[in-house]
């Protein structure tokens, strides 16, 4: 199974040009690597020069590119469940479990649910041809809320199992030597606790799964970094190192950038101070923001320090 890094952060800090980034370090160190965004407000196409995906598109050698969509993949979800369910119902019953699930669409939680079921299936299946998933998610809490899924549904799986094997059971008891058919239901349930666990496993083992939180030195987005870092090892999933990006150089040119620097300094140290133990690494502010992959050369060089996670057994 194929290794796991997820980039993190405030939104607008430069997660999305950090992932690329290292993804593109990981093709040309010829690991057969897959760049993921789950982020909705994509701009790879803006990087690469036109647009991926919901199926891998090969974009460099050794570097294929996926954008989850969230409308395309809660459709595809919902899509999915109705075909499993579809030889369990049957007439009336049938059209009325289908409009519940076009209601549910737009339900608060079906989307997140989507998405992961998305990122389960690239993580466990479509890894397999990969050594190395990078992914570009969305701003902080939801990455928390999407990564901590697997507790939560696996939770909700099982009691869903507990009470369908209570109804077998007083069915049976109903019937008193009677046989009971096999159950598709529990069937399905058992494949899908099975799917979560396999997905929680790998997420929480250092050896194979990690994250990389990226923060500009700024109170917010230190700020914020710090609570989420907190919350990811919380749901147990590891958090490996820190960016610091688009910090102003040690030489400036004017008295407004120095006074900037200044400014941004503080942020840097708390930083630095509350990821004492873990891998900090600073990123200079760039001349402008990066139109091509050409230019996340910078950034390329940087994000080399990443590799000895990387190469952990």
């Amino acid at each position: 199974m194929a290794k796991s890094l997820f980039f993190g952060g405030k939104g607008g800090v430069g997660k999305t040009s950090c992932a690329t980034a290292y993804a593109l370090s990981c093709a040309d160190a010829g690991w057969n690597t897959l760049l993921v965004s789950t982020d909705p407000a994509h701009n790879l196409a803006d990087l690469f020069g036109r647009q991926p995906g919901p199926t891998p598109t090969r974009m460099r050698p050794g570097l294929d590119v996926v954008e989850l969509d969230p409308d395309h993949e809660t459709k595809r979800y919902l899509d999915q469940v109705k075909a499993n369910i579809k030889p369990m119902v049957s007439g009336e019953r049938s059209a009325a479990v289908f409009r519940q699930l076009d209601l549910a669409r737009h339900a608060p939680g079906t989307e997140e649910a989507a998405l992961f079921d998305a990122l389960v299936g690239l993580l466990l299946d479509t890894g397999q041809h990969y050594d190395r998933l990078i992914f570009d998610t969305a701003p902080g809490g939801h990455t928390v809320r999407l990564l901590a899924l697997p507790e939560i549904m696996g939770a909700w799986v099982d009691g869903l199992m507990q009470r369908r094997h209570k109804v077998r059971s007083d069915y049976k008891a109903w019937l008193g030597d009677g046989e009971v058919v096999d159950d598709p239901i529990q069937e399905a349930l058992m494949r899908r606790r099975g799917r979560l666990a396999a997905a929680r496993e790998h997420l929480t083992c250092p050896a194979h799964s990690a994250m990389v939180l990226v923060a500009n030195p700024e109170r917010l987005p230190a700020l914020e970094t710090a609570r989420t870092r907190d919350l990811l090892e919380a749901n147990g999933l590891h958090v490996s190192a820190v960016v610091i990006n688009k910090c102003l150089p040690t030489t400036v040119d004017s008295q407004w950038l120095a006074n900037w620097r200044e400014e941004q300094r503080p942020w840097i140290e708390q930083l630095e101070t509350s990821f004492a133990d873990r891998l900090c690494i600073r990123i200079e502010h760039q001349p402008h923001a990066p139109a091509s992959v050409e230019d996340l050369r910078p950034l390329y060089d940087a994000l080399g320090e990443l590799s000895p996670w990387h190469t952990h057994a």
